[in-house]
């Protein structure tokens, strides 16, 4: 499976939960007072690594660090005071850039640190999540750096001040590290298991 393939509806959100419904099955079983239950039990198939635990543990940690940086060196390039602190075309892209940021956050977080097999939703959630977050930083990012020269060609006022400098660097190295993030979890070996015994047991309750 692509990093960034999307084997989901195309049609549904993202978040919708109801894209993965095709992956659970509803059964029906007695619990100890002979109250019959409903459960959804997971028969979708299951994302494994091919590789050693501690190699993917090594690249997920990687990754985990990487991102925890970007974020950093983001917010901080936001609360900069320089001569694009107070431009339009420069503070939409990059507020914007907040959006995926969060969603790195989360992508990173729900990475299988401990070598277990996925879930459907659990890869989309995780993986794919945060390559697609991490690349959306670096858009937001570049187009800021990019509408920021066009305001200075535009204005002809070419001073750095010493903050100036600062923002341009960081600017410079976000989108480096976005693509290091992206390319350390498509470096993590997947394949996709079929799950006939239905192995996962109850996910949640049916009332």
């Amino acid at each position: 499976m692509g990093l960034f393939s999307n084997p989901l509806d195309p049609n549904r959100s993202f978040g919708d939960r109801k894209k993965y419904l095709d992956d659970f099955k509803i059964i029906e079983e007695k619990n100890a007072k002979g109250v019959i239950r409903k459960k959804a039990v997971y028969t979708g198939t299951w994302t494994v690594p091919l590789e050693k635990p501690a190699v993917v543990r090594r690249k997920l940690a990687g990754t985990l660090v990487l991102a925890a940086a970007m974020l950093a060196m983001y917010l901080w390039m936001l609360l900069l005071t320089h001569f694009g602190s107070g431009q339009y075309p420069v503070m939409i892209p990059l507020l914007a850039g907040l959006f995926p940021s969060l969603y790195l956050g989360m992508g990173v977080l729900a990475l299988p640190y401990r070598g277990k097999p996925m879930r459907r939703d659990q890869y989309m959630h995780s993986f794919i999540r945060a390559s697609r977050s991490a690349l959306a930083v670096g858009v937001c990012d570049v187009t800021a750096l990019l509408a920021l020269m066009i305001c200075r060609a535009v204005t002809g006022d070419w001073i750095y001040l010493k903050e100036d400098w600062l923002y341009t660097a960081l600017a410079v190295v976000i989108p480096g590290m976005a693509a290091a993030v992206i390319f350390l979890l498509r470096s993590v070996d997947l394949t996709d298991k079929p799950n006939d015994a239905y192995e996962s047991g109850p996910v949640f309750p049916m009332r």
